[in-house]
């Protein structure tokens, strides 16, 4: 039982090394990323990636995160709050339009709230994605919502 238990152990202990074979740097950002990115490698190995990532989880990556500071500005995931949610819900009917006719407040209103640099790409953007946004006159809002996310 203890030799099975050794090789389980063993086996999963290189299980990462054998997927580290295509070497990128993925592990986000932070003070990791910053002290561990220009040794070694254009890339990193996958040993000073792992450390880069223990480092960005150890000193809380979250800060610089939140704060857009230690080259995280960038990198902000848009998870948006259920605040587009609920205006999306709340807005369907003069959504519809006013994506149809690429401009309006309703389009405006949500490029402020996803924090779009350019408002009138983004309208072209959503007009030219109309018939995908609104595939029919059951969408839920929902999907309406996640459709426009990714096209901000």
């Amino acid at each position: 039982m203890k030799k099975a238990f050794l090789v389980l152990l063993v086996i999963s202990m290189m299980a990462p090394a054998a997927f580290a074979g295509a070497v990128r740097n993925n592990v986000g950002c932070g003070l990791g990323t910053l002290l561990f990115e220009s040794v070694g490698k254009p890339n990193g190995g996958w040993l000073l990636q792992m450390t880069a990532s223990w480092t960005n989880a150890t000193l809380s990556n979250t800060f610089s995160m939140t704060t857009g500071t230690i080259n995280c500005a960038g990198n902000i995931n848009k998870a948006v709050s259920i605040e587009v949610y609920e205006f999306v819900t709340a807005n369907m009917d003069n959504l519809a339009k006013d994506i149809a006719m690429g401009q309006g407040d309703t389009i405006n209103s949500l490029g402020t709230m996803l924090a779009v640099k350019d408002v009138d790409a983004f309208a072209g953007r959503l007009q030219a994605n109309f018939s995908d946004i609104f595939p029919n006159a059951d969408v839920q809002s929902d999907s309406v919502a996640n459709k426009i996310i990714a096209l901000s």
